[in-house]
């Protein structure tokens, strides 16, 4: 049983969704409250990414469980490490081999209050990865990524769901994406922040890029 796909419906975030549901809360992280409620049309509007959420229909007035941000991404393999680079070319026919493999990005997603304790989020992560190999996607997607908060429950809800580090530390991660042939812009700067005692070199990204391989469950369907 599917809390998500036998009791909501799938539906594309809108402001006159939002004014039609119940107010919704996130009390462990409010600024992604503040994003689903107030800034996601904008992002949509720019094209800089879509907002879709599960909405629960009740007797008195529907209730939106969860919603998640995507958007374009890819991974430029040229910009990383040659262990991880040849890993991720292996998988890959020779004569498929390109400098970057198109990906999509999950900006933002999020559960809230009224529906936590139920696995929704190992649900809807699901729907995403099923999402993404269905013979009706229009372009190819090998990778899901994500910009993970670098928190420890977060990490295990990435790993438990089957994403892998896209590099192996913080240093790492510093050091490849800060001296990377493409100039990453301000707002990707601004997130890597130095706070003493969190490892031996005392760096420590405030994110962690991560990736799941979707050939997996491609080979599988």
């Amino acid at each position: 049983m599917s809390f998500l796909l036998d009791y909501c419906t799938f539906q594309e975030l809108t402001p006159e969704l939002v004014e039609e549901c119940e107010n919704f809360t996130c009390q462990k992280d409010k600024d992604i409250e503040q994003f689903f409620l107030n800034e996601y049309a904008e992002y949509a509007k720019q094209l800089l990414g879509k907002s879709y959420c599960f909405v629960k229909d009740e007797d008195s007035k529907r209730k939106i469980a969860c919603a998640f941000t995507v958007a374009n991404s890819s991974i430029k393999v040229d910009n990383l490490p040659n262990k991880k680079r040849n890993k991720l070319n292996r998988k890959i026919p020779h004569a498929k081999r390109r400098s970057q493999y198109p990906a999509v990005l999950v900006g933002q997603l999020a559960v809230f209050d009224e529906f936590k304790g139920l696995h929704i989020g190992d649900e809807v992560m699901d729907f995403i990865k099923a999402w993404f190999i269905d013979p009706l996607n229009k372009t190819g997607c090998r990778y899901i990524i994500v910009d993970a908060v670098n928190h420890e429950k977060v990490i295990d809800y990435y790993n438990n769901n089957g994403f892998n580090f896209i590099f192996s530390s913080d240093q790492e991660e510093i050091k490849y994406m800060t001296h990377s042939a493409d100039k990453i812009s301000f707002w990707r700067k601004i997130q890597y922040s130095i706070f003493p005692h969190k490892n031996p070199n005392n760096i420590f990204r405030k994110t962690r890029l991560m990736f799941f391989d979707l050939i997996v469950l491609y080979s599988k369907a």
